[in-house]
């Protein structure tokens, strides 16, 4: 059967439960079956090193004074994936906004900044009505593994590597749907795991291979009920 995106968003309810809402158009009743998710965690202990990196990766260069220009864009070179930042905030609805371009990522600056020490947060849609799915940024987010690196560019040509330490899927809900943890992203932006010293980023979208539930009746938009979360820990 065809399965058109209607509209893939990555919305954010201020708050310690704040949600990231995705809606598709499907054109009948049958759900999907869920693909399974492997999710690994090797986040470093508090005990770690900050900045621990992998044996043949060059250590990190500390800077005096971090680079406090703009960010300008976002690149996953294991899905040859290079697009443009926006800096993007609250909404008067006291949501988080979402990239207006869906081609771009969006960077939420009212929190940490890549270069500093803290968790920067990033979002990007996973597809959008009208557009094909591969175009969107974090499309694939959920095929990330240990090790996978990401890159933040600076608008001074700067660019930071993360290495991805973690993957984790979570349900927006308790609602028994699924067996995933309950998103809680008040938790996951302050990173009170982070290692004192670490640099991280936090990439968030919509599981869009999970469950679904009809917003109305037996067809039209669906909302995701799950989210994908990669963190990644500066390397370089």
């Amino acid at each position: 059967m065809k399965v058109l995106p209607y509209l893939a968003i990555t919305t954010f309810v201020a708050g310690i439960g704040m949600l990231v809402m995705g809606y598709v158009y499907r054109g009948n009743s049958n759900a999907p079956v869920v693909a399974p998710v492997t999710t690994f965690n090797v986040t470093p202990s508090a005990t770690d090193t900050p900045l621990a990196t992998a044996t043949g990766v060059p250590s990190p260069t500390a800077t005096p004074v971090p680079y406090n220009g703009a960010v300008s864009r976002f690149k996953i070179p294991k899905f040859n994936v290079d697009a443009a930042v926006e800096n993007i905030g609250i909404l008067a609805n006291n949501e988080l906004d979402t990239p207006h371009d869906p081609h771009d990522v969006g960077w939420y600056g009212i929190y940490s900044k890549p270069g500093f020490d803290g968790n920067a947060v990033f979002s990007a849609h996973v597809d959008y009505y009208g557009l094909p799915p591969t175009q969107m940024p974090f499309h694939r987010l959920k095929e990330l593994k240990a090790g996978d690196t990401v890159v933040v560019q600076m608008d001074n040509g700067l660019e930071y590597t993360y290495s991805v330490i973690s993957f984790q899927r979570y349900a927006i809900n308790n609602d028994g749907t699924t067996n995933y943890p309950v998103i809680k992203m008040g938790e996951l932006i302050a990173a009170k795991d982070r290692p004192p010293g670490a640099q991280w980023i936090t990439l968030i979208t919509c599981g869009n291979s999970g469950p679904f539930r009809y917003v109305s009746g037996n067809s039209g938009p669906v909302e995701y009920l799950t989210r994908d979360v990669v963190v990644a820990q500066r390397i370089s």
